[in-house]
């Protein structure tokens, strides 16, 4: 089975290759984590994130999750018996290759899910930490109904929701956090808006854009969503909450692809297209809930700084990540601090 387990996070054959981020203050009180999803996008940032800040962190493979035998469930109990929190990012996304659809969500969501708190009430009844989707509260719109492979993915996660409230009303207190639209450093150049901007500013090719490029989203930095996860690993509430992540902005695609030619110096040649009818239009997250059960609030979600630090991962890969110190404040809220270049002690 892929478990590990270490102060440091021992990765899988395949897993994370670069060194973890260096240069954080432990954490005077060490959480024991297992987490899922480690090798995805969010849980490799997060992954590291508890390695710093001194906790010990148990990695499950999301696959074998997905796919149960009696196996999966014996190790899956004797890893949450030793957990003080379950955080479970691993989830079958839109964005992953092939076409995926409402069974394949069911099984990598809801059934991955099932069996994973099954575990936990049976052994430590553990705080739990879910991540969900910001899609969820669009799922009532006339035009984000026509989505079906979107409507499907969060339909799956909101049953999934469901799930993990009835583990906190029987078993020990859980939160779903409904992340919005991720991007920054190391997401992969063929997924999301952002990239594909900074694509078409960096190999000058026409960048599509549709209707006028009005259409807004909230966009949530990478290293946010990560401290939210932790965040909510550290700081259990006190009942069942269903909290948004996000910017608590929304951005359009015009301003995208403005901010993408302040950042680059380069211009981008757009090519404009009839509007289209799946656009997923949402209002911009209010970050109230967060930050009055988390102590969360967004530091790097602002447009320019998203872009400005994915185009710095992609322009020289590892150099963003290597220069990011984890801490904790005062009262023990996580923290990341990125030094100006050549300075490891400046916040």
């Amino acid at each position: 089975m892929s478990l590990q387990q270490s102060r440091r996070v021992r990765w899988p054959q395949g897993g994370v290759p670069r060194a973890l981020a260096m240069g954080a203050v432990p954490s005077k009180r060490p959480v024991r984590v297992l987490l899922t999803g480690a090798t995805g996008y969010l849980g490799r940032w997060v992954a590291e994130g508890f390695a710093a800040l001194g906790d010990d962190v148990t990695t499950f493979s999301g696959r074998q999750l997905a796919e149960p035998s009696v196996e999966t469930a014996r190790v899956l109990r004797e890893a949450t018996a030793k957990a003080d929190v379950v955080c479970h990012l691993a989830a079958a996304t839109p964005l992953q290759p092939g076409p995926p659809n409402g069974a394949a969500y069911a099984q990598g969501i809801v059934d991955a899910t099932h069996l994973l708190l099954d575990a936990a009430a049976a052994t430590s009844r553990c705080h739990v930490v879910f991540a969900s989707t910001a899609m969820i509260t669009g799922l009532n719109g006339a035009r984000t109904r026509s989505e079906s492979e979107r409507v499907a993915y969060a339909e799956s996660k909101l049953v999934a929701e469901q799930l993990v409230e009835r583990y906190s009303a029987q078993a020990s207190p859980a939160i779903s956090l409904r992340l919005n639209t991720l991007s920054g450093p190391r997401i992969q150049p063929d997924r999301g808006v952002v990239a594909a901007a900074l694509r078409a500013a960096h190999e000058s090719r026409p960048f599509p854009v549709y209707g006028r490029g009005s259409s807004g989203r909230d966009y949530l930095h990478v290293l946010d969503a990560a401290r939210a996860v932790i965040s909510a690993a550290r700081r259990p509430t006190a009942r069942y909450q269903a909290i948004e992540i996000g910017s608590g902005q929304l951005a359009t695609i015009e301003a995208i692809v403005a901010a993408v030619e302040r950042v680059t110096r380069r211009r981008v040649l757009r090519r404009y297209l009839p509007d289209r009818a799946d656009v997923d239009e949402r209002p911009a997250c209010d970050l109230r809930p967060a930050r009055e059960a988390l102590g969360w609030t967004p530091t790097r979600s602002q447009l320019a700084t998203i872009v400005s630090d994915q185009w710095a991962e992609q322009q020289a890969p590892g150099t963003f990540a290597a220069r990011l110190v984890w801490d904790l404040d005062a009262s023990g809220r996580p923290l990341t601090i990125i030094p100006p270049h050549g300075d490891q002690g400046s916040a």
